[in-house]
């Protein structure tokens, strides 16, 4: 969903034209709605720096993993080659891969030399190794029907130096281990909706502050962003900014359980904007906005 507006200059470094779509929400987990809003230079260097992390977001993650069933296609996108973990009946700790729809074990070496593999890869693997130790075809089909037939946690001694044993896992979760949203990233983010609300404006000087931190990671006693949960998640993204006096807040909601609150201090009248409401309906691919807050609370929304 493009929305052609003509700002002046790119509304990051503020030196080269506006030539690069940009996302206001990253397309890698349901944004639609882009803006010409960046350089190529800008657009490129913040796609890697900040944008490029944000799927393996253990939040973002535990959010689609939920919604699964209501957002099966951005399942799949945000954790294709994503890690899971699961444990066996011995305690031991799997690590999975998921591809193709499906998990798969990433096959490892434990400290006392044996491997833990995928079934399917195991019979494959077992039988190279019995072809090497010179067993016939007939010997070996023996051997692996004897493992195949074998009860879970039953040790099977295949030669004198070969034994395998099945094990069934829990079931597994994905691994959350990794870094959180980087605050760069979501104030970048509500920079650029802020954009769409208040046009050209978003250049003016008083906005250098948030800029650099989103650019180099400056701090400023003019920024800051509470990291809030909701109580349930729910299949869309929502943006909506609070213009005050002399502050403006922009609300982020991600995926209706991850809030963020960017509060902008300008130290000036209130700016004069609409209360736009910005909500990806990642469930029926939609993307639409209200005219006010109100409107929002009472389901009114526009498509475009």
């Amino acid at each position: 969903m493009k929305v052609d507006f003509n700002f002046h200059k790119c509304i990051c470094c503020l030196e080269n034209p506006t030539d690069s779509w940009e996302h206001i929400i990253p397309e890698c987990i349901g944004g639609r709605l882009q803006l010409k809003m960046l350089c190529t230079s800008c657009n490129n260097d913040l796609g890697s720096k900040l944008v490029s992390k944000v799927k393996a977001d253990p939040s973002i993650r535990l959010a689609v993993s939920n919604l699964k069933s209501e957002i099966p296609e951005l399942f799949e996108a945000i954790e294709h080659d994503q890690e899971y973990v699961t444990k066996d009946k011995n305690n031991n700790l799997i690590k999975l891969k998921y591809k193709n729809s499906k998990l798969e074990i990433i096959a490892h070496k434990k400290e006392d030399g044996s491997i833990i593999e995928d079934t399917k890869k195991a019979v494959r693997n077992l039988k190279k190794q019995l072809q090497k130790e010179g067993f016939s075809e007939d010997e070996i089909a023996d051997k692996i029907q004897l493992f195949q037939a074998s009860e879970d946690d039953k040790v099977i001694s295949l030669t004198k130096s070969m034994r395998v044993v099945k094990r069934s896992i829990e079931s597994p979760f994905p691994y959350l281990k990794g870094p959180p949203l980087d605050e760069k990233f979501i104030a970048l983010v509500g920079y650029e909706f802020l954009s769409l609300a208040i046009g050209n404006l978003i250049t003016h000087r008083k906005l250098d502050f948030i800029r650099k931190f989103i650019k180099e990671g400056e701090k400023s006693q003019h920024l800051n962003i509470e990291h809030l949960m909701t109580r349930c998640y729910e299949p869309h993204h929502t943006i909506y900014p609070e213009f005050l006096e002399t502050e403006v807040i922009i609300n982020i909601n991600l995926f209706g359980w991850m809030l963020y609150k960017i509060h902008l201090n300008l130290g000036s009248p209130k700016i004069p904007s609409p209360d736009l409401v910005y909500l990806e309906d990642l469930k029926n691919k939609r993307t639409l906005f209200a005219k006010s807050l109100d409107e929002a609370k009472q389901g009114i929304f526009y498509q475009i």
